[in-house]
């Protein structure tokens, strides 16, 4: 079981996100903005980092920098999550839009996982919507209809 930090400032998707990794078979620690996020990460060590780019207090890219320079913690993967296009980032091993599809988004965490020497993990095809809870099926839909206006 491997243990991933999930940062993101809109608690709906650090919900949805949570759920989706849990449902994985992943430990998520959570965090709701990057000072935060590298407090837990100096704590806990995790296996994975998945970080929005724009939070309050300290951003995720400011975030990746204090990540690459910590000796302990530099080899640690970092996806980057945003609804801006590929933002670029010290340490960031993949980017992913927030409106990519859940299979992408397990896709990726499960390559990033295999990549820096850990197992895959979870259900074959991941988790589908039906699998999630009322609320983070709620937001999901909320977040199709804004990613289908941005189109």
């Amino acid at each position: 079981m491997s243990t991933i930090l999930l940062v993101d400032d809109e608690i709906e998707f650090l919900d949805l996100y949570t759920e989706v990794l849990e449902l994985m078979d992943h430990r998520v620690l959570r965090a709701r903005d990057g000072r935060e996020a590298l407090h837990l990460a100096q704590q806990r060590h995790p296996d994975l980092v998945v970080t929005d780019w724009q939070m309050p207090r300290m951003t995720g890219v400011e975030l990746c920098q204090h990540l690459v320079q910590d000796e302990v913690l530099r080899d640690i993967p970092i996806i980057m999550h945003s609804a801006a296009t590929d933002p670029h980032a010290p340490g960031v091993t993949a980017f992913l839009s927030k409106c990519a599809e859940l299979s992408e988004f397990e896709e990726v965490v499960n390559q990033a996982l295999i990549d820096s020497g850990a197992e895959a993990q979870g259900p074959p095809h991941g988790p589908r919507p039906s699998d999630l809870s009322r609320a983070s099926r709620e937001t999901l839909w909320q977040r199709d209809e804004a990613c289908s206006l941005m189109q």
